[in-house]
């Protein structure tokens, strides 16, 4: 593991005594993080060491909020040098922006500097700052050094007992044997690419009875009308189903309780959204717009705290921008191209060629009348993380 002084550069105005700054920092601290903040740590102050200071951190953090009175003249903007240092050094730039902030320095495409990804842009909600801070989180390239330290100290923790058991074990002859089981190398083992088995069915009233329908990307589906998505992995992880209408509404289908942790699944074993052998309504005023299916080898903080709060304690808007932005952030090999080798938190190497646990051998989907749907699931392969999305279009 690569030895460094700190993992992320906060980068803010340098008249900044608190507020967001102070936030963040203190937030990107708590998950792990070591923060070194522009203007106020020592050897970030100014000048060439301060530029040096951006060199050590992997991770650069552009902090976007509105400028403070009495900051304009020539040091009207500090960030700027640093900014362009960071893109020098080819450091892993994340933008943290305040949209009720108009920043040039934060634009997406400023003319004269490389365009900024989507996945490198994250709006900061001060109303809900620790999940904005969370995302960020896992954006950065140090995040699975983060984890490396936390194994670090549970190893040192483990070699104080052990030695205290190999002294003890001496007069018995079996300290050899004993160096020679603990040095054997642990590496944990590597994981194949995030898969998603999925199918998805209908069913709606024909005639006095009920007719079942196969569901694929454009199909179209009415008010009235019950749906079910049934999905398994190729890998234990964590997943969800959200519906999404055409007002904006968001419906968890899965998981169903609104528990931290809820949202594990083992590889190979099939899971209904809605389960309990229940199905989604579509709401004939709101309709149905799309449903995702998004599934990681780590849980995403963002969609846990979905699955865990009332619908009330959000607009509709603020949980749709909540969904859209933590897929457009996904490590799944579509929506981001980022550097080998990739790691879970944990640490272990996401490896191409592995693979993945097969779905189940039969996908039957019941009807209320008690006649039955067959479907071959569909693939979908990612990396960390993998997300399917089935759009739909009114009957």
């Amino acid at each position: 593991m690569k030895t460094v002084e700190y993992d992320v550069y906060l980068c803010c105005r340098d008249v900044e005594a608190g507020g967001m700054a102070a936030e963040v920092a203190a937030g990107l601290a708590r998950l792990g993080f070591r923060v070194v903040v522009a203007g106020r740590n020592p050897g970030a102050a100014s000048g060439p060491e301060r530029l040096k200071t951006i060199e050590k951190a992997p991770d650069f953090v552009l902090l976007s909020s509105a400028s403070q009175p009495g900051s304009g003249g020539a040091h009207a903007d500090v960030r700027a040098a640093d900014l362009a240092h960071a893109f020098r050094t080819k450091r892993n730039i994340v933008v943290l922006a305040d949209p009720a902030d108009a920043d040039p320095l934060a634009s997406a495409e400023p003319p004269g500097r490389p365009r900024l990804a989507a996945w490198q842009r994250v709006v900061y909600d001060p109303a809900r700052s620790r999940e904005s801070i969370a995302l960020v989180g896992h954006r950065l390239v140090s995040s699975s050094e983060v984890e490396d330290r936390r194994l670090m100290r549970r190893a040192k923790r483990a070699f104080v007992t052990l030695a205290i058991v190999l002294a003890a074990a001496a007069s018995l002859r079996i300290v050899p044997a004993a160096v020679s089981y603990w040095n054997r190398p642990k590496a944990p083992p590597p994981l194949p690419r995030f898969t998603l088995y999925w199918t998805a069915a209908g069913q709606r009233m024909e005639n006095g009875q009920r007719t079942a329908f196969s569901i694929t990307d454009g199909s179209a589906v009415a008010g009235g009308d019950q749906i079910r998505l049934s999905f398994s992995t190729g890998s234990d992880g964590h997943a969800y189903v959200i519906a999404r209408d055409s007002r904006g509404g968001l419906s968890m289908l899965f998981p169903g309780a609104t528990v931290r942790g809820a949202s594990l699944v083992r590889a190979g074993v099939r899971h209904d959204a809605p389960g309990s052998g229940s199905w989604f309504t579509v709401d004939p005023q709101a309709g149905l717009e799309a449903v995702y299916l998004v599934g990681g080898h780590d849980p995403l903080e963002n969609l846990e705290e979905l699955a865990e709060e009332a619908d009330e304690r959000m607009t509709p808007a603020a949980r749709t921008e909540l969904l859209s932005s933590t897929i457009a952030g996904l490590i799944d090999g579509k929506h981001t191209a980022v550097p080998r080798p990739i790691r879970t938190r944990k640490g272990r190497e996401i490896v191409d060629g592995l693979a993945p646990a097969a779905p189940p051998a039969v996908w039957d989907n019941i009807l209320a009348g008690g006649s039955g749907l067959t479907q071959k699931p569909a693939t979908r392969v990612g990396l960390l993380s993998a997300v399917v999305e089935i759009r739909v279009a009114a009957k």
